[in-house]
């Protein structure tokens, strides 16, 4: 696996579920917003449904609707 599959494995547990390798880059995409890379981040729009945060416990990423995993809460 190289370097651009790895960054893609990790875009796609974020949420971006429409993102793909094009050349020597990576193309951010959601399907349920317009998703933006601001400053070389990945960002969702506000209030979409497959944006992601870390458990304020063990930092598992979870759906930002919740604050604890399973696990913690």
């Amino acid at each position: 696996m190289n370097k651009l599959d790895g960054q893609l494995n990790v875009l796609i547990h974020q949420g971006f579920r429409e993102s793909y390798i094009r050349g020597k880059y990576i193309q951010v995409a959601c399907d349920s917003c317009e998703s933006l890379v601001i400053n070389s981040i990945a960002t969702h729009e506000h209030g979409c449904s497959n944006a992601r945060h870390e458990c304020y416990g063990c930092s598992e990423l979870i759906k930002t609707n919740q604050r604890y995993c399973a696990d913690c809460a």
